[in-house]
């Protein structure tokens, strides 16, 4: 059911910024972004949302006019009809090394003698708030991939499978790990119950009365026990991480879900009721949802895409910048929390960004929506929010030749798409490397040349505004105001359309992960390459020839490091201020 809109009353909405601090547990939240690249205008556009009173483009469950109760265990999903998307399932382990058929090209390992598995994470970046899960003692920054202490010991001890980890999953300040048994692992900053598990006040068994230190509890992976306390079990397949909002399907497509979502005034809660809580500290079925079987699953920075086995979308969270694909309410943006569906039908493919999110249908049709400011969704609009899924044409198969997107990964400002063939194209910020693209880029080229025109066009406003400030005053008699000089001129850096990032290595890439302003991409042969803005260690290149810290890569540079010798990466993840792999 597509309703009508009905336009009352316009309200302002700030897109929230890198610098908002957490308000959840007292702790200051460290900022995305120590030293920016040039100057950022519109990275906190105000928007107008206007007012409605029934949803647009948007089929939604309607909710019962009292608060729902607390939810009960989850049914078994009802078989979909049609099956248009698989069912959710870990990745394929790698084979040994001698299992090669002989008639194959020789493999092309990251790092000489790849093993088999079991398989260990990688982690490096920014680690001061527990990001890496080796403990309260190994925070700040890691330069380089670091083989993960923790996971090594418990590989050995058997407390992972035979596989060892099977996927990861870098968030805004926290991690999740999958093992080859299905148990979610979990570590980071829990002040809004990104987790999974309470982690405040938890008693300690050997002392009587005593309580064990949230920090341990943060810094040290765990696993997310509520979900093994289920009745079956829940074994995970999947999962994804956004700040502070976490998501998990398992084979059979059920979702649980856990943690809060945060609007650009603070905290907007978990679920749409009044009388509920802020946060989910455990996971939950949300019961508008229970009887869906999902295929996919994809967390922006406060809002979660899930797709069903039968191609549609199911969007929740905050919806302030358009992610939701849907006008929101200000006064009434706690709407968001509740799920509902998108118009869409027949979709393959979903993807997010920070505050801005896509679809690719059956026939390879990519659709983006939200915040726009730096062109992020790729669409042809120049509109700084886009409220509705619209097109992305440059993507289009027919202007592709045949090739279609099979994934998506947005960070703040930027997006990433991996084609059918390996090709990667970037759109969206561009001022700190985000897009892969070199000064001398042809498209860069052109980027300035717009650049120097919006320029010139911003400095004749404001001149007709100064004058305009001046014949006003003399008319009234006034005495002419004080001559203070303009500020210099500042515009978004972006590049508009989707464009090839070229690579160094020529083999296929077959995963991509974008955070915050940086990026990763795997490549088919176990490479993996890294560009963008990483302050925090992020990019994981370690010190130049000079010994700075290399914190600027402008296009796709290697990640090399003597600890991943004899390993081939098989899964990447890039998060806030910290990353992480698997091999």
């Amino acid at each position: 059911m597509v309703t009508k809109t009905t336009k009352t009353k316009a309200t302002k909405l700030p897109v929230p910024s890198d610098d908002e601090g957490r308000d959840g547990g007292g702790r200051k939240r460290v900022k995305k972004g120590k030293a920016e690249v040039g100057q950022e205008t519109g990275d906190a556009p105000e928007v107008e949302a206007a007012e409605i009173t029934e949803t647009n483009g948007v089929e939604a469950a309607q909710p019962d006019a009292t608060p729902a109760p607390p939810p009960a265990p989850a049914p078994a999903p009802t078989a979909p009809r049609k099956s248009l998307n698989p069912l959710p399932s870990l990745p394929t382990p790698p084979p040994p090394p001698d299992s090669t058929p002989p008639s194959s090209p020789p493999p092309q390992p990251q790092n000489p003698n790849p093993t088999p598995n079991p398989s260990i994470p990688f982690i490096w970046g920014n680690g001061d708030m527990g990001q890496f899960g080796l403990g309260p003692d190994i925070t700040g920054d890691i330069r380089k991939p670091r083989l993960h202490a923790f996971f090594e010991e418990a590989c050995e001890e058997g407390k992972l499978g035979m596989g060892g980890v099977r996927r990861v999953e870098a968030g805004g300040m926290h991690s999740l790990v999958i093992d080859d048994e299905g148990k979610v692992w979990s570590w980071g900053i829990n002040d809004n119950a990104s987790l999974g598990r309470v982690t405040s006040g938890v008693p300690d068994p050997e002392r009587e009365g005593g309580i064990i230190d949230s920090e341990i509890l943060e810094t040290n992976p765990m696993v997310v026990q509520a979900l093994l306390d289920e009745e079956p079990e829940f074994r995970a397949v999947d999962v994804c991480a956004g700040d502070s909002i976490s998501v998990a399907l398992d084979a059979s497509g059920q979702l649980r879900a856990w943690g809060s979502f945060r609007a650009s005034d603070g905290l907007l809660g978990f679920e749409r009721q009044a009388d509920s809580a802020k946060h989910c500290f455990t996971p939950v079925s949300l019961p508008t949802i229970a009887k869906e079987t999902f295929s996919q699953v994809a967390c922006g920075t406060d809002h979660v895409l899930a797709l069903t086995t039968s191609g549609r979308i199911w969007v929740w969270g905050n919806g302030q910048q358009g992610q939701l694909g849907r006008r929101i309410i200000e006064r009434r943006k706690v709407n968001g929390l509740h799920p509902e569906r998108l118009a869409l039908r027949k979709i393959k493919v979903i993807g997010t960004g920070s505050y801005h999110s896509f679809a690719v249908d059956w026939k390879g049709v990519v659709y983006g929506w939200g915040l726009n400011s730096f062109r992020q969704t790729g669409v042809e609009e120049a509109d700084d929010v886009i409220w509705e899924p619209r097109e992305v044409e440059a993507l289009n198969p027919k202007r592709l030749g045949g090739r279609r997107v099979v994934q998506i990964s947005g960070g703040e400002h930027h997006t990433l798409f991996l084609l059918d063939d390996g090709t990667v194209y970037s759109v969206g910020r561009s001022d700190g490397g985000e897009v892969g693209l070199g000064e001398d880029h042809p498209v860069m080229e052109e980027k300035k040349e717009r650049e120097e025109e919006e320029k010139v066009e911003i400095a004749i406003k404001r001149a007709k505004e100064k004058q305009k400030r001046k014949e006003e005053r003399e008319k009234a008699g006034e005495e002419p105001e004080d001559e203070i000089p303009d500020g210099p001129i500042q515009v978004n850096e972006y590049v508009a359309t989707p464009t090839v990032v070229e690579f160094p290595s020529p083999g296929p890439v077959v995963a991509i992960s974008a955070g915050t302003r940086h990026n990763l991409a795997l490549m088919a042969s176990g490479e993996v390459y890294s560009w963008g803005l990483g302050n925090s260690s992020q990019l994981g290149l370690g010190k130049d020839a000079d010994g700075e810290d290399i914190e600027l890569a402008r296009t796709p540079q290697r990640v090399l490091s003597q600890k991943m010798n004899g390993w081939k990466v098989t899964g990447v993840s890039a998060g806030g201020q910290h990353c992480l792999l698997v091999g």
